[in-house]
């Protein structure tokens, strides 16, 4: 008799796993939109459970609109 034991993942690792993923489609947004405006550095906070707080760019003015209307729209 064989015993297989399928160990789900928790609901923080899933929570971590789809955040992750969220950021990197807010920070590819972001770099492309504000390429040709010199670039964004983009930096994420985080709240205790693990989703996203703030999103924040640092760049020029141009940079920073361009990536604020690209994850807005």
């Amino acid at each position: 008799m064989f015993k297989i034991d399928i160990k789900m993942p928790s609901e923080a690792d899933l929570m971590k796993a789809a955040m992750g993923e969220i950021e990197k489609q807010i920070t590819k947004k972001a770099k492309e939109a504000a390429a040709r405006h010199g670039g964004v550095t983009v930096r994420f906070t985080r709240k205790p459970d693990g989703s996203i707080r703030t999103v924040e760019f640092q760049g020029s003015e141009a940079a920073i609109e361009a990536a604020r209307a690209a994850i807005a729209g």
